[in-house]
């Protein structure tokens, strides 16, 4: 269900982040290979994996109608994660309100992880694009 206390502004920013991240996984410049890295040696991802695998995997999250989207906010900045299950393993997928990935991992503990840092449920992703 759509948070109705989420400012609606926030819920079409989400919207047009997840559309981006639909038609293309862009990082900050050097940022992707770098987060790769650290997603094979943490585990998450096989040592033979590129960084096409690595947005392959953020795509397939972005694209279901049933994952959560969150706001963050650090700052005065606004960021949106995609919350949802990828071959089996939940993962976190978090971008600028541009749809620029920041990072996607694994949380070992997800609720304790966006409670911790005070991330906001807006809605589905299905929600969000309605």
């Amino acid at each position: 269900m759509v948070n109705e206390q989420v400012d609606p502004s926030f819920r079409t920013e989400a919207a047009a982040a997840i559309r981006v991240l639909r038609q293309r996984v862009q990082w900050k410049p050097g940022k992707a290979a770098a987060h790769l890295e650290k997603r094979k040696t943490m585990g998450h991802l096989s040592p033979e994996s590129s960084v096409e695998d690595y947005n392959g995997v953020i795509q397939d999250l972005a694209r279901e109608e049933k994952p959560h989207v969150y706001l963050y906010r650090f700052g005065s900045e606004r960021y949106y994660a995609v919350r949802g299950a990828v071959s089996g393993a939940e993962w976190l997928a978090i971008a600028t309100k541009e749809g620029i990935m920041e990072t996607a991992f694994p949380p070992d503990k997800t609720d304790e992880y966006l409670n911790k840092r005070g991330f906001v449920l807006i809605g589905t992703i299905q929600e969000v694009l309605t």
